[in-house]
């Protein structure tokens, strides 16, 4: 990555601000217009001194301007919401130094400013943009046509958004929270996967979803696991629901794993820190012909009938809990073996 500093925007920049800026104007257009002259500078900078305005040069270590990030319309009480703005100079662009820039301005903006939101609007042509604040853990939250004004039109703008819980969900603290832990079988579990798997049912379009399964060891009766329902959508077309997914089940309180190396499946959480005290359930989407769905039925189906490998299974997760009980991953990762020598005996 490389090494960047920011600083707050200084009159001393004026000459080297408005140079680089009209320097970049083809980097700019048609997305936003930067200031470029010297009234349009002193008027910038002006709005910049404000208590609910916040600009950010990203400089490299010899002090050259490599863009700039604007923190604007900065609203406190209940909702410490701001805007995010920002523009690069050309020499600088597609090298690493916006991103490296903005990691440090979302530091400020959660620890110094402590905003809880921070939401970035972008044209959806723009890509260098979205990809910038999709790079740094920003959220897609939807599309509003004729949104802002630039150059004398209304352009529809994405919405990006960043929280503060999206923003330390990967802090050591936050992730000792959550850990793994095995308890009893509960007989309710059945009972809560039903009442959950009904609400799912009345957000999701019909037509869309082919069946809707409890799976994972909470659907097997006796034996040791996590207390987080696991709950298996089967759709015809995992790019027709997307969309639609994300945006229903985070009114269910879900969480979407956005970051998953997976193509072929959709995950949602709810209840994980630090978007809650502790997950509860898992909701996993993938299309009815794939190996993620006929797998998770397989594997609980032969669990079910054959209680002895359950009971070994109940061992294994046991140990494994212990040894790896803040590495969700590692757990998850030493468990494929046996996962994949039952499948076998099952297909057998």
């Amino acid at each position: 990555m490389n090494k960047v500093i920011i600083r707050e925007l200084t009159l001393d920049d004026k000459n080297v601000f408005i140079e680089a800026m009209q320097r970049s104007q083809s980097l700019h257009h048609p997305w936003t217009k930067a200031p470029q002259t010297s009234q349009e500078f002193d008027d910038y900078f002006q709005r910049s001194q404000q208590p609910n305005q916040k600009s950010f040069l990203v400089c490299d270590l010899s002090g050259n301007i490599a863009g700039i990030f604007n923190i604007s319309e900065i609203v406190r009480g209940s909702f410490q919401n701001a805007y995010l703005g920002f523009f690069a100079v050309i020499d600088y662009a597609a090298k690493g130094y916006m991103s490296a820039g903005l990691k440090l301005v979302l530091e400020k903006a959660f620890k110094k400013l402590e905003l809880h939101r921070l939401e970035a609007n972008i044209q959806p042509e723009n890509l260098r943009s979205s990809q910038l604040v999709k790079k740094n853990g920003f959220r897609y939250e939807g599309f509003s046509p004729r949104y802002l004004k630039i150059e004398g039109k209304w352009h529809g703008h994405e919405h990006w958004v960043m929280t503060v819980e999206d923003y330390i969900r990967n802090d050591s603290e936050v992730l000792k929270k959550d850990y793994i832990d095995l308890v009893p079988s509960n007989p309710e579990w059945p009972n809560m996967a039903s009442t959950e798997i009904s609400k799912l049912r009345a957000v999701l379009p019909p037509n869309k979803i082919i069946d809707i399964q409890h799976v994972g060891s909470t659907a097997i009766p006796g034996i040791l696991a996590k207390p987080i329902i696991d709950i298996q959508i089967a759709v015809k077309s995992l790019d027709e629901i997307k969309t639609m997914a994300i945006s229903e089940l985070q009114k269910l309180g879900y969480e979407y794993w956005y970051e998953n190396p997976d193509p072929k499946r959709m995950f949602f959480v709810k209840g994980m820190p630090p978007f809650g005290d502790k997950r509860t359930h898992h909701v996993h989407i993938s299309e009815h012909d794939s190996d993620q769905w006929r797998n998770k039925i397989i594997f609980r189906d032969y669990l079910l009938l054959h209680p002895e490998i359950a009971k070994e299974y109940e061992q294994l997760k046991n140990n494994l809990a212990r040894e790896h009980t803040t590495d969700r991953e590692k757990y998850t990762d030493a468990k494929l073996d046996f996962i994949n020598r039952v499948l076998k005996l099952a297909i057998k």
